[in-house]
């Protein structure tokens, strides 16, 4: 009893461990990554320093400086790619995906070189987030401190979960909307051990984030007074605006995507097209490009004219949506955030409720809560995100009439979340849970049975049915010497039958399964299956054993126990 009690402390105490140096790497380099990356737009974007670049085209003056450093970012994209023979980038989605996996299948390798990929392009000033790749960079580093032996036996999906949860927490300064992120959108269950590695995680990677104090937080926000029951019309259509705003965006990075595979052109030369795009925009309307951190809190607390707001939003979801589809990988929360602050901010100007400063604040706010949540699949982390960001208990009370209503209809029009399209467009589908998964990567190989009957070629009709009752058995299979099979013989074909060769009453057209077949595809294949059992053939057609529904099941019933053991610790 007290070696199982030391046993259990021992590893807790390398759980706790684990996930605070987790948080610690993950809330480093999120503060590095970004730091440098907004240093670096922010010089590029200071014109005054490039006034040789200036022009004017068409009677409107811009500055085109916006165009090479977005081109200076599609050919170190480019470069990337070559080198590192990319087919694509990875993200959340894949994150997601690893988690839900046993063992996990996070590629350490490619998860690395799409944070570099989302370097260039947010510091080129490509019109992407940079929560996204972050996000998929600490559950790529605690897969990789798993993999390295630095944490062998602690749970892939609870150090996966650390990584998010840190890197959410470093991003925002916001500890609990990185622990409960971590649970909604990646793990999608709770349990002790998870919650308590998870929140150590977020919880330092946040101190430390604040000890460094390289990077503000993205909303810079004085907390303005409000009357809610005057708020809720507002709030109520800020909610429907949103879900259509949230949709159109999704949609619409779904169809780049489509169209930039539908492109006859190499996938490193594609970061060019949206790169001219963005850029020639960028010289005229230079809040539509970059990260938009300081654009969503001029919206928040300043009153813009709608036709501005509408321009913004417009160009924001289709610069996004060509960056994102066409390589000029990057995060969607932050174009989100400021298309969702569009949103709550046309909203006010529509609603003709005068120069009301602290309404403009609150619908603005909760047009990013709603369609953000609405496009990352996180309605709960949107709130505590408001109230984390605003320290305003109100503000979060607030903002869940739009984030319900926006959830509630996009869940509707197009289901969960992006990440959750982007999966099924690769066949993927998180609904159907773990133990789908572990079905789908386990081979029936592993439950073959060779306890089977085996008859010679040369057996009597009378001799093989008396091979029947002796095992008890209604099949028999034939096999050659060197193990090819021939055939498998049911006891019907052959009990009225005494002085002939059995294998003469074989039967040639039979169902079988590979040893490559998955669990998932055998009991597809068995569903209408009638009979004992069914042979398992290699491709050099020999039998190595035989599957009965019985083994199936045992098969499922294991796959489940595995699934509740996870779960459950």
């Amino acid at each position: 009893m007290n070696k199982d009690i030391f046993k259990e402390l021992k590893t807790n105490i390398v759980l706790i461990l684990s996930a605070i140096i987790v948080g610690l790497i993950t809330s480093l380099v999120t503060q590095i990554f970004s730091f440098t990356a907004k240093k670096i737009f922010d010089l590029l974007k200071n014109n005054e320093d490039f006034e040789i670049l200036n022009v004017s085209i068409l009677g409107y003056e811009g500055n085109t400086l916006p165009i090479f450093s977005c081109i200076f970012a599609a050919i170190c994209i480019c470069m990337l790619i070559k080198f590192f023979k990319i087919e694509r980038w990875h993200g959340p989605a894949d994150t997601i995906y690893a988690a839900h996996q046993h063992g996990g299948t996070l590629n350490i390798q490619r998860g690395f070189q799409s944070t570099l990929a989302a370097f260039f392009s947010i510091s080129g000033g490509a019109s992407v987030g940079i929560y996204g790749p972050l996000v998929h960079f600490g559950g790529t580093l605690g897969a990789f401190l798993r993999r390295r032996k630095f944490m062998p036996n602690i749970p892939h999906d609870i150090v996966i979960g650390a990584g998010v949860a840190a890197a959410i927490s470093a991003g925002f300064s916001s500890p609990i909307a990185g622990i409960v992120f971590a649970h909604e959108v990646v793990l999608r269950h709770f349990s002790v051990k998870a919650i308590a590695s998870i929140s150590l995680a977020s919880i330092s990677s946040s101190i430390l984030a604040k000890e460094i104090d390289f990077v503000s937080p993205p909303l810079q926000f004085v907390n303005i007074p409000f009357e809610l029951y005057n708020a809720v019309p507002g709030l109520i259509l800020t909610g429907i605006f949103s879900a259509l705003v949230a949709f159109i965006f999704m949609k619409s990075l779904m169809y780049h995507s489509k169209i930039s595979s539908s492109l006859n052109l190499p996938f490193c030369y594609r970061p060019f097209i949206p790169a001219l795009i963005c850029g020639f925009i960028g010289m005229f309307l230079p809040e539509v490009i970059g990260l938009g951190s300081e654009t969503i809190s001029n919206i928040i607390t300043t009153i813009h004219p709608i036709q501005f707001l509408l321009l913004l939003l417009i160009l924001k979801i289709f610069l996004s949506s060509l960056c994102i589809g066409f390589g000029l990988f990057g995060g969607v929360l932050s174009p989100a955030m400021l298309i969702g602050v569009c949103c709550g901010a046309i909203i006010y100007n529509l609603s003709f409720f005068g120069d009301n400063e602290s309404l403009n604040a609150i619908l603005a706010i909760s047009g990013m809560a709603a369609v953000s949540s609405s496009v990352i699949g996180a309605p709960i982390t949107a709130i505590i995100l408001v109230f984390e960001l605003t320290g305003s208990y109100n503000y979060a009370i607030a903002s869940i009439f739009p984030i319900a209503l926006s959830n509630l209809i996009t869940y509707l029009m197009f289901g969960l979340s992006f990440f959750d399209a982007q999966l099924k467009s690769r066949n993927i589908n998180i609904d159907f849970g773990r133990e789908h998964f572990l079905m789908e990567r386990t081979k029936i190989s592993e439950f073959v049975n060779k306890d089977y009957l085996s008859l010679d070629i040369n057996i009597s009709t009378s001799k093989a049915i008396a091979q029947f009752k002796l095992h008890n058995a209604t099949e028999a299979y034939f096999k050659d010497e060197n193990d090819i099979f021939l055939g498998k013989l049911k006891i019907t074909n052959i009990i009225n039958l005494k002085n002939s060769r059995a294998i003469n009453f074989i039967e040639t057209k039979y169902l079988s399964l590979k040893p490559s077949n998955n669990i998932t595809e055998s009991i597809k294949k068995l569903s209408n299956f009638v009979g004992e059992s069914v042979p398992v053939i290699d491709e050099d057609k020999k039998i190595i054993g035989i599957i009965s529904e019985n083994d199936i099941l045992k098969a499922y019933e294991k796959i489940k126990n595995e699934i509740r053991i996870i779960e459950k610790n």
